[in-house]
């Protein structure tokens, strides 16, 4: 790596197809990663326009890999974060958008929401060995905390699927709330926290929490007017959801099941990432291509930083 940090937040920017390298704790812009590396389309030469539209990104903190769903292009590039160059390009399927890795059998799992399936790509060789047919539009995936299991929100289908890991087959599917769009797990694994966006433009977000054992509705709650992503505060007492429509994260009492606080950050905030060591929460905002870091302990916004075009999917990475 360029800098001698282990605090840094990786962002995937989208319109210009490259990841923005952060420091968490000085916040600023470290350098850009380009992850074209030459590829575009054969009609777009002149123009030189991106084409790969990372979305989503995660990490093997074993091997020191960054990996980037490419959503226009259909593939995966792989990214060696010590060289801050990209080392390897995979093709996927049609619109791949989310991944996990999973350890407990050395796969990659992609959601290809165009396709209507999940890939499952061997880490070793880089090879993708199945196609697991999910429901339809399937977007955010997640896994249990053993690894046993994938659980995969179909949004268009209003389903949530669990594919088996140790043999790639799908072990059932589940009807949930309209539009599931994001999921998080608590961290005993035994709460499944569906976020179900709305394109109403009203009130009409929320959030469902299922019983991880038998998949069984435990609550629903409002959570704003078009939520995209959540995630859990350090004592999973509140969730922090990004709402494209509003403009902000909107703080959920998840005792009290409702909306106790909204923070204005950027236009169309999408993914978001919490920092476990200065407990800042970092939002990318779309549509301003800049990313608003917000001080959990006060509930304020610090700064909002200048990043790449359309920024998306965001991770925190503090293990380097």
């Amino acid at each position: 790596m360029k800098e001698d940090s282990q605090n840094i937040i990786v962002v995937a920017n989208m319109g210009e197809d490259t990841v923005s390298v952060i420091d968490a704790r000085n916040i600023k812009v470290l350098y850009k990663i380009g992850l074209n590396n030459g590829i575009f389309h054969p009609n777009m030469q002149a123009a030189k326009k991106p084409v790969l539209g990372p979305h989503h990104i995660v990490m093997d903190t074993k091997e020191k890999l960054l990996y980037t769903t490419n959503s226009h292009h259909g593939s995966i590039s792989i990214i060696d974060l010590n060289k801050c160059r990209v080392v390897d390009n995979i093709l996927a399927s049609s619109c791949p958008s989310h991944m996990e890795i999973c350890h407990r059998n050395k796969t990659l799992y992609i959601s290809n929401t165009d396709s209507n399936s999940i890939s499952a790509m061997d880490l070793d060789t880089r090879i993708l060995s199945t196609q697991i047919p999910a429901g339809r539009m399937p977007h955010d995936i997640q896994l249990s905390r053993d690894e046993r299991y994938l659980y995969v929100a179909n949004m268009d289908s209003h389903t949530l699927t669990v594919i088996d890991t140790s043999t790639n087959d799908m072990k059932q599917s589940v009807s949930v709330y309209p539009n599931p769009y994001h999921i998080v797990l608590n961290q005993a694994g035994n709460l499944i926290f569906v976020v179900n966006t709305s394109f109403s433009g009203i009130n009409d977000g929320s959030i469902t929490i299922l019983d991880a054992q038998d998949l069984k509705v435990l609550e629903k709650m409002k959570a704003g007017k078009m939520p995209v992503e959540a995630i859990l505060d350090e004592e999973e007492s509140f969730l922090y959801i990004t709402d494209a429509e509003s403009n902000t994260v909107n703080v959920v009492e998840i005792d009290k099941a409702k909306v106790v606080e909204q923070i204005k950050v950027g236009r169309m905030p999408g993914s978001l990432a919490r920092d476990r060591r200065t407990q800042y929460l970092f939002v990318s905002n779309v549509q301003d291509n800049t990313v608003t870091v917000i001080d959990l302990k006060r509930l304020v916004v610090l700064k909002n930083i200048d990043v790449g075009i359309e920024p998306n999917g965001i991770l925190c990475i503090d293990h380097i």
